[in-house]
């Protein structure tokens, strides 16, 4: 199986590009010059593996994947792709499999070159649906035997279940 690598896009805005990063296609059972085809006329579908972790994802779950020479970056906020600037913000992990609209917060690099802009699940409906009355602020103190009626005691040895 020949590699294809891509760029991962998760969402596409209005000026701005959540880019997870590089994937490679996952194509067990496709030759590799019909994936490539399917990839550059935007009807790929099938597994993506992202950067080095070995997770492969749906590509369903992207907005875009893009061959390597169709996208540049720019630096760290900024990409040129199908013929216009964008600005970049990227993906981290845990964002990969959400299904939901991204946002984007800005935070300074460490590096001393301004800032970066990281994607992050948008959870507004979620906060905008709480009721601020429905839970006073409190500690909450959790005690042993509390919900079940009583303490628990074990019945004799614990056994593994392939023993």
């Amino acid at each position: 199986m020949t590699p294809i690598p891509v760029w991962v896009i998760k969402q596409v805005d209005t000026d701005l590009l959540h880019l997870c990063g590089i994937g490679t296609l996952y194509h067990p059972r496709q030759r590799p010059w019909v994936a490539l085809s399917d990839l550059r006329h935007h009807r790929y579908q099938g597994g993506v593996r992202l950067g080095k972790t070995g997770i492969v994802l749906n590509s369903r779950l992207f907005a875009a994947l893009v061959p390597l020479e169709a996208l540049t970056l720019q630096g760290p906020t900024l990409a040129r792709w199908e013929g216009r600037d964008w600005r970049v913000s990227q993906v981290p992990r845990r964002s990969w499999e959400y299904e939901g609209r991204l946002v984007v917060d800005r935070e300074a690099d460490g590096e001393g070159e301004g800032e970066r802009l990281i994607s992050g699940e948008d959870v507004s409906r979620i906060r905008d649906n709480i009721d601020p009355q429905a839970a006073e602020p409190g500690i909450a103190v959790f005690q042993q035997g509390i919900g079940r009626g009583g303490s628990y005691r074990a019945r004799g040895p614990i056994r593994r279940r392939d023993s």
